[in-house]
């Protein structure tokens, strides 16, 4: 009896040890997994590798370090790792979930889906692995089935911020425009200091024309990730539309060079009130900047900007070029616009000349096709197969005006292409030479062109353009018109569904026709 007594003891020590060595690995693991999330990465895989030591097949671990590869940006490794964990234990929606997540930021978007999908047969109320999914979806084009994502995770869990954003930009993108304005109103709700909804929405509202709300809203663009580092730091305090009478503001551009031009069209606004302007702006349009609005002071941006703008006693107010429209651009009305742009006229004449002498009499039309943006300069460009039935037009002499090295591009392209050319001149470069851009642009006859730099070039230089758009286009371009308020001698074309450009270059050529037979 004592040796049965004995054994059920030892029995009981071991059950006993091995419970605390289990709540002790599960402990350990919680520590590694909130240390990864504080972006302690270091510390959380130590204690994943010593858990490890002792169970080489423990998958929470490995999928910890996954994560931890994930989070410093080794994708390869992290998608290794996570399967690793998966093999082991195939129960785990987790694992899938941020399976889908190394895949996508890998491009691997068909993977991904199916990781996503597999997490939410494990899962089927998780309201974050749908929102992922929805992701995805919208990443792939899949819009439809994107709203349901993002449907279903609102269904799952109505109080989710990233949620309605989400469903927001997947609606305007299929241009459910009033919808969209709706979720990002249900997201600011939620969580009123959302800066990214506030933005988002703001855009939503001047696209839509309401200039009024929409202008306040887009100022919260600053709190936003993808701005803050565009911020510029001056010690002034921001203009608020008061009276100016007196005093002496510094307006910093921001964003790209099209946006700085298009904005530029506010500043005659600010001299007309009889005071010092001072402009910090891309060094590139300092030339142009100058002769144009000579009664303003311009300075190149610098990474350390110039000791002068920090001059608080002598500049009163700063403000962020965007910022000007919520006081400047409260309505429709209040657009004025014009040509504001002045090139060189010496260059300008000398171009048009050299221009006309190879055009034979032609008329001289500037192309551009794409737009290089990081976010969305695939979705507004072009190829320039699309363009072959305007390049056909016998009597036109086409101009290269895309920026960036497009020679073997346009090489190609040609090849096969016996009554198609397209001049490039090699005295012009677009990226570094906007000056002399700009009067290339003003040789011409006409500019036809995608959504990019080149088009705010030709509108504020008052040049006749063509803008070839998106179904939902920027902001900027409203909606439901053929013209722009910014520019005075711009035409609007734009796409009749996302991603077609067929009907849009049928109306080009068509226009084209009726603008030579007119010439």
């Amino acid at each position: 009896m004592k040796k049965r007594r004995d054994s059920e003891r030892n029995q009981q020590n071991f059950h006993q040890q091995s419970l605390k060595a289990i709540v002790d690995v599960e402990a350990k693991l919680q520590q590694a997994f909130s240390l990864s999330q504080e972006g302690k990465t270091q510390q959380a895989e130590q204690i994943c590798q010593q858990i490890l030591t002792d169970d080489p097949q423990n998958a929470e671990a490995i999928h910890i370090l996954g994560i931890i590869a994930y989070q410093v940006g080794k994708n390869e490794v992290a998608i290794s790792l996570i399967k690793r964990a998966i093999e082991i234990d195939s129960r785990q929606p987790a694992f899938y979930n941020n399976l889908g997540n190394s895949l996508r930021d890998q491009g691997k978007l068909v993977e991904s889906v199916q990781a996503y999908s597999k997490a939410i047969q494990i899962q089927p109320s998780s309201a974050e692995i749908y929102n992922n999914l929805g992701v995805v979806l919208q990443e792939q084009g899949k819009l439809k089935e994107a709203i349901q994502a993002y449907e279903k995770a609102l269904e799952i869990r109505p109080d989710c911020t990233g949620s309605y954003i989400n469903f927001g930009n997947v609606l305007q993108e299929q241009g459910e425009l009033e919808k969209s304005i709706q979720a990002y109103r249900e997201a600011i709700q939620i969580q009123p200091d959302s800066a990214e909804a506030h933005k988002n929405l703001g855009m939503s509202l001047l696209l839509a024309g309401n200039f009024n709300d929409g202008w306040e809203q887009f100022a919260w663009r600053w709190k936003c990730q993808d701005f803050i580092a565009g911020k510029r730091d001056f010690p002034q305090p921001n203009w608020d539309g008061s009276n100016l009478r007196g005093k002496s503001i510094l307006v910093w551009t921001e964003q790209g060079i099209g946006d700085e031009i298009m904005f530029a069209s506010m500043l005659p606004d600010l001299s007309e009130m009889g005071i010092n302007v001072i402009v910090e702006c891309d060094t590139r349009l300092v030339p142009l900047f100058q002769r144009s609005f000579p009664q303003i002071q311009f300075l190149s941006r610098q990474i350390s900007p110039h000791p002068r703008l920090f001059d608080a006693n002598n500049i009163d107010y700063q403000v962020p070029m965007g910022n000007l429209g919520q006081w400047l651009r409260s309505n429709e009305d209040s657009f004025t616009a014009s040509n504001y742009l002045l090139p060189c006229p010496k260059k300008t004449a000398q171009l048009r000349q050299k221009y006309k002498n190879l055009a034979d009499d032609k008329l001289l039309v500037g192309i551009s096709w794409k737009s290089t943006n990081r976010d969305i300069g695939k979705s507004k460009s072009t190829s320039l197969k699309d363009w072959t039935s305007i390049l056909s037009q016998g009597d036109c002499y086409f101009v290269n005006l895309q920026y960036g090295d497009t020679k073997s591009e346009i090489e190609e392209y040609v090849s096969d292409k016996n009554d198609i050319s397209i001049y490039q001149d090699e005295e012009i470069n677009p990226l570094t030479d906007l000056d002399g851009f700009a009067a290339q642009v003003l040789a011409l006859d006409l500019v036809i062109s995608t959504s990019n730099t080149t088009v705010h070039i030709a509108g504020a230089l008052g040049q006749s353009v063509w803008t070839l758009l998106r179904l939902v286009p920027s902001w900027r371009w409203m909606v439901q018109r053929d013209d722009t308020l910014w520019y005075p001698r711009m035409k609007l074309f734009r796409q009749h569904q996302l991603g077609d450009w067929s009907h849009v270059f049928d109306e080009v050529k068509q226009a084209l026709k009726s603008y030579i037979a007119n010439e």
